[in-house]
């Protein structure tokens, strides 16, 4: 066992007895290398004890004002590290905005990490191994592909370090809990709100439905579209007219509609789109090519939901990433205090449509 593992599981007995947390002298060959106390983690070698002033939070408990030093009831402000495939989502940047607000409500550390990967997965993976470097207390991952961190994921365990996965899940890996929406029911629901638009639109028999698929190999991929699948086989009206990959990207989406309506023209009833971004390209498309139809997203970004004053028959099911990233920082803690944590937590979406957007968005971007 490495000595990282010993001092983790030194650290987590610690919090549960309500101990502080000692670290070796000088010179006594303890687990920090130069046997300087580092209660802060933050690989310096010095005490991070600050001014040793204490400042009384908001419940009335008194805490040391340093980020990584004790309260009073002995546990300590965890350095965290959150690892998203790319801000160009507006999904993930709201997950960057609540990730500041839990360092600035001293939630996690103030050096506590957040990445963006910029849709590559070898970023992604130099990103985990630099937050592994840095020795934090857990890591929180979203994993461009459920496969492509799979040995970054073998090195936190490695390394003793537990792992959140928030969002889209890993293939392989010990992971203390999977935060999510949960992506079957997100897709399914999406695409029967898709179905009751196409209803009300246009009296028939069959309707006929293209789906614009997310990335590849991504688990949230793989989960809503078992989720489109599911709804259009329990709806016997329901008919998959074409399914292909959008890369989650609006351009991309915008491209693959255009060929899509190049393909079928009228004969498409409706558009289910695995995340909002690709609903903002299948409209712009349509709107191109002079054709109005149903369109449902998922996610509840806020450029998507803003068009539905315009259209009855444009939706979303959305999902709450403000809430899933204060849910598995307060997992993430609950693990390093000896607590059991669910394997998985499941954070409900919200069906958005014409009637309730403009409450939705006061309430989440106003």
């Amino acid at each position: 066992m490495s000595r990282d593992v010993h001092r983790r599981q030194f650290v987590r007995s610690s919090l549960v007895a309500g101990t502080a947390l000692v670290a070796g002298c000088a010179g006594g060959g303890g687990d920090e290398g130069d046997g300087a106390a580092t209660e802060g983690g933050d690989g310096g070698g010095t005490s991070t004890e600050g001014d040793g002033a204490m400042t009384e939070s908001g419940d009335g408990t008194e805490t040391a004002s340093g980020d990584g030093t004790e309260t009073s009831g002995g546990g300590s402000t965890p350095r965290v590290a959150l690892s998203v495939p790319s801000l160009e989502f507006t999904f993930f940047a709201r997950m960057e905005n609540a990730f500041e607000q839990a360092k600035s409500e001293g939630l996690i550390a103030s050096d506590s990490s957040f990445y963006d990967s910029g849709n590559s997965q070898s970023a992604q993976v130099s990103d985990v191994e630099t937050a592994i470097s840095n020795d934090v207390d857990f890591l929180m991952i979203s994993a461009i592909t459920a496969e492509g961190v799979i040995n970054a994921i073998q090195q936190a365990n490695d390394a003793g370090i537990p792992v959140v996965a928030i969002d889209r899940n890993v293939a392989q890996g010990e992971t203390v809990t999977y935060v999510a929406s949960d992506n079957v029911q997100l897709g399914r629901r999406s695409t029967e709100l898709c179905l009751s638009f196409m209803q009300d639109n246009a009296d028939a028999d069959t309707y006929d439905v293209v789906q614009l698929e997310g990335t590849p190999g991504a688990s949230v991929t793989n989960e809503r579209g078992e989720g489109f699948q599911n709804a259009v086989s329990e709806n016997d009206s329901l008919n998959r007219l074409a399914s292909q990959t959008g890369e989650f990207s609006t351009q991309n989406a915008l491209s693959v509609m255009e060929d899509f309506i190049t393909q079928y023209g009228d004969e498409i009833d409706g558009v289910f789109c695995q995340n909002d971004l690709m609903a903002l390209g299948a409209h712009q498309a349509l709107q191109n090519a002079d054709m109005s139809v149903p369109v449902t997203g998922i996610d509840g970004t806020q450029a998507w939901v803003e068009l539905f004053s315009d259209n009855q028959y444009y939706g979303t099911i959305a999902q709450l990433p403000e809430e899933m990233v204060t849910t598995a920082i307060d997992r993430g803690k609950a693990h390093l205090a000896g607590e059991d944590v669910q394997d998985t937590i499941v954070i409900e979406g919200l069906e958005v449509t014409q009637d309730n957007a403009s409450d939705y968005l006061s309430q989440y971007f106003g």
